[in-house]
């Protein structure tokens, strides 16, 4: 029985192991154009480099970033709150790549496609206790059914159109940690502790100011 259970745990940790050397060994490449399946709208507003996260068996997804986006005047982050955006902010694109197998943060499959990425902030409730320490996320609504670059400020209206891109009741989402410094270039970390990989990246906001975006791409909460 010992050996059994020593075998167990060897396997176990052998595959634990494997799993964060995947996701550690992924790499920045960088992309000069935008994906089709925009609208003009939004695609007139999105920077055309993008970034695509590229791990041991290929690409995994691609991130876009907006051009410039508006800052929440005489905003001060609290403790569970770091960005100083607006609920339903437009602040970039994603796109999944073909076979993949990409889940959002939460663990949700999501299928290959373009989606738009919304700055949403998670509810103080008894639903979301124990998905992250931080309020900040990114909601992914599939590109077909977000045409219009202004924000989506209802929550509930945000949250329906999210859980299409999941095909679930909830919406697709991905972490936002706090930016520790304005990077140079974009730059991929990997936490292995937690098993997630971070695109860090910079906003730039209106009237010259810079926010730095740190963004969980590739893991999952650990709740």
């Amino acid at each position: 029985m010992r050996l059994r259970m020593l075998a167990a745990a060897v396997v176990s940790a052998a595959l634990w192991w494997l799993a964060g050397s995947v996701h550690a060994e992924s790499k920045l490449e960088a992309v000069a154009a935008l994906p089709e399946g925009l609208s003009k709208e939004i695609a007139a507003i999105v920077d055309p480099k993008g970034q695509r996260i590229v791990g041991k068996d290929g690409a995994v997804c691609s991130v876009w970033l907006v051009k410039e986006v508006p800052m929440k005047a005489n905003f001060k982050p609290t403790l569970n709150v770091k960005y100083p955006f607006a609920p339903g902010e437009l602040i970039g694109v994603l796109q999944v790549q073909a076979k993949s197998k990409y889940t959002d943060f939460r663990g949700q499959e999501i299928k290959p496609g373009i989606f738009t990425l919304r700055y949403g902030q998670q509810p103080e409730d008894g639903n979301h206790v124990g998905t992250s320490d931080l309020a900040d996320f990114l909601l992914a609504i599939p590109a077909g059914v977000d045409t219009d670059p202004n924000p989506i400020a209802a929550f509930k209206a945000l949250s329906e159109r999210s859980a299409k891109t999941s095909g679930s009741t909830h919406p697709a989402i991905f972490s936002l940690l706090p930016g520790e410094k304005l990077v140079e270039k974009p730059t991929l970390t990997h936490d292995a502790d937690k098993d997630h990989t971070m695109l860090s990246a910079v906003l730039s906001a209106k009237g010259g100011a810079k926010v730095a975006l740190r963004m969980v791409v590739i893991g999952k909460s650990g709740e």
